[in-house]
Order: structure tokens, then sequence, then C-alpha cells
């Protein structure tokens, strides 16, 4: 899985996001950090931190145990959410609390590019990945994907070459639709 590792793709995908270059524990993949701020009208409340971590990881049901297992908790950061990618899906992530909670807790799950998304909380990640995977497919073809845009109208559910054109009121229901 050279998605995680190329320096083409880091320059070009994954800083877009946010992610950098990280490899800790024998493992190798990106991380970014995010930052969650409560505010009230007197100024910011407290601060927060979540780090995602997209993990390369042939064998993932012995890798998540391993990180379940050697984890530590980072001062500030409530949540670490880790998708190990290899060559199996789980369907449920391995979960792991710190001193009850209170000093965080580390999420991990398996996912191989291409699977139906997992549970909700990694769809974000698991979709970068099949995104990642795309992108640099397109670069082994020989093309820029930073000067060409890359359409694939079989997943938006358009016809090839044909605009859709959205009705007169779609616009309006999707403002007001619960």
């Amino acid at each position: 899985m050279d998605i995680l590792v190329d320096p083409k793709m880091l320059d070009i995908f994954w800083s877009e996001y946010g992610f950098l270059k990280w490899s800790d524990m024998g493992f190798q993949g990106v991380s970014r950090r995010v930052t969650f701020r409560k505010s009230s009208l007197m100024g910011e409340v407290a601060r927060y931190y979540s780090d995602d971590y997209i993990i390369r990881a042939p064998d993932s049901a012995i890798a998540g145990q391993q990180i379940i297992e050697k984890w530590k908790p980072a001062e500030d950061v409530m949540s670490h959410r880790i998708l190990l990618v290899g060559s199996s899906s789980g369907d449920r992530p391995l979960h792991r609390s710190f001193s009850f909670g209170f000093k965080g807790w580390v999420e991990v799950l398996a996912y191989h590019p291409g699977d139906p998304l997992p549970v909700r909380k990694f769809s974000d990640l698991s979709t970068l990945v099949n995104n990642a995977g795309i992108i640099y497919g397109k670069l082994q073809e020989g093309i820029n994907p930073v000067k060409e845009r890359i359409v694939d109208f079989k997943k938006r559910g358009v016809v090839e070459g044909q605009p859709r054109k959205p009705a007169p009121f779609e616009v309006l229901k999707n403002l007001f639709r619960r």
C-alpha cells in the first residue's frame, strides 16, 4: 500500500487534509491532529485534541491487538482513531479507554480499500483511503491530478459527458430538509 508512504502522495493528497508522515512501534502511515474548542460569551472554555492515524498493516488483526495493548495516552488528546489499511476489514473497532476515559481512549479499525464503508465513525478516513487509491492509480498512469481534473462519473450517478441539471426547487428543498 504505497498510498501512505509515497512522497508524491504526501505532497499532493495527504497534506491537503492535514496529514503528515508518521511512524512508530514499527508501523508507517500518516497522522493528523484536530483541535476542538468550546467557547462561550466569556471566551474559550475548553480545548482538546483528537488524533487520526491511517497506518499500513498487512496483518491487521495482530496489529490491532498490538496497538491496543501498547498505545499510551497523550496530554490533552481525548481520542485516537486508528485505521489499519490491510488485506482484511473489521466489522467493529477495538476500543480501549485510559483512566476510565478521563485521559482519553483509542479506537482501532481494520479496513481493506474498496470494501463497503465500515462503521460510521471511521467513514471519513476510509473514504480518504479510497480516494487516495484513485489518485495514486492516476499517478501511476502518468496523469498529474493537480493539473487535470479526475472525475469518477460512476460514483456520482451521472452518465459520462452529461452534466447534471438540478430540479428548479431542489436547492431550496436541501436547505430546509430536516
